[in-house]
């Protein structure tokens, strides 16, 4: 685990194992992304909920599905700290939140916040890559509004 000023991964540099990276995946179910905010209440709980946090990532390579996992920290706001996850599929990420929830890491960490967490689950609409279309295109802008699609 690495640990700097930008962030914490489970790997050296943040760069994923060649196995799990999305290209090498077998076809199947499209990858997501967890974003989690946690809004320390001051430095002390900030502190402490990146210590939980750099526990979590050390254990996490080893879970199914496993591509990313990366803490950041606000540059404006140290106390502000973000959890950026990939996964192989929505059921290795929900496995995983499970897997937070049960070990009681999701309690440990409740009286250090001043919000309780929400986190979102993303897909990706848009890669540097060749293009792709959204599971479902319902505004017809490849998950772009009016605006970014003019």
């Amino acid at each position: 685990m690495i640990s700097s000023a930008e962030g914490v991964t489970g790997q050296a540099g943040g760069d994923v194992h060649p196995d799990r990276r999305p290209e090498h995946a077998v076809p199947g179910p499209e990858p997501v992304c967890l974003v989690t905010r946690f809004s320390a209440v001051d430095d002390s709980a900030a502190r402490q909920l990146l210590d939980e946090l750099r526990a979590i990532a050390a254990s996490v390579a080893a879970e199914p599905g496993h591509l990313t996992y990366e803490v950041f920290a606000d540059s404006n706001d140290p106390k502000d700290l973000h959890v950026i996850e990939t996964w192989a599929s929505a059921s290795d990420a929900r496995r995983h939140e499970d897997l937070v929830v049960d070990s009681g890491a999701v309690e440990r960490v409740a009286p250090f916040l001043t919000e309780p967490l929400r986190p979102l689950t993303l897909r990706s609409v848009a890669t540097g890559g060749p293009a792709r279309e959204p599971a479902s295109a319902d505004t017809g802008h490849a998950g772009l509004n009016d605006k970014e699609a003019e």
